[in-house]
């Protein structure tokens, strides 16, 4: 079966379109303007009809004087009846149609182009973001961070004793062993009288 091909869509002129409104417009004016000068009074049923105007063409049609108001407003009723279903024409349902089906094709692919802009970009965010660490690596890398800040301190052969952090007063010594002692500095006299 042959893929269906697609027709440009048909659209009215903008003439046409305002020709249907203007008709549409004056024909209900008219059809208003009409019943106004029947008497008595036009009766409309609960649909919004007018009860007792005759349908165009029927005996009751016929059996109005040629002045009688009713007669013009059936007329003017089936001449608007008529362009109605003129636009509801088989040819006219079908040019409607194809149109539907252009601008449809033609609202989907600018949706698919969209759709797949919008899941490129979601794309590139998330390789983006990939790069970053997680929260878990950010923690352990705190961890590490503060390991080793906190290491502690031993002194070196050949050079003088370091100060003990949080014990002022006391010095960590290399021995000629390689091992560390914590001896109190007896430098200054305060401190060697309280050693």
């Amino acid at each position: 079966m042959p893929e269906t091909v697609l027709p440009d869509p048909i659209a009215l002129p903008a003439p046409v379109r305002d020709a249907h409104r203007s008709t549409a417009r004056w024909a209900a004016e008219r059809f208003l303007s009409v019943i106004r000068r029947i008497s008595p009074a036009v009766v409309f049923d609960r649909w919004g009809q007018p009860v007792g105007i005759p349908a165009y063409g029927s005996p009751a049609f016929a059996a109005l004087a040629p002045a009688d108001p009713r007669r013009e407003a059936a007329l003017v009723t089936a001449a608007e009846a008529w362009r109605q279903q003129a636009e509801q024409a088989p040819e006219f349902i079908h040019a409607r149609l194809r149109t539907d089906l252009v601008l449809g094709e033609r609202a989907r692919a600018v949706w698919v182009a969209e759709d797949e802009a919008a899941w490129k970009d979601l794309v590139r965010t998330v390789r983006a973001w990939s790069n970053h660490p997680t929260a878990l690596e950010l923690a352990e890398q705190r961890t590490r961070a503060a390991e080793a800040a906190h290491r502690p301190v031993s002194a070196s052969p050949g050079w003088p004793p370091v100060a003990i952090p949080g014990q002022p007063g006391w010095h960590r010594h290399h021995r000629d062993d390689g091992r560390q002692a914590d001896l109190p500095d007896t430098t200054t006299p305060e401190l060697a009288e309280s050693a």
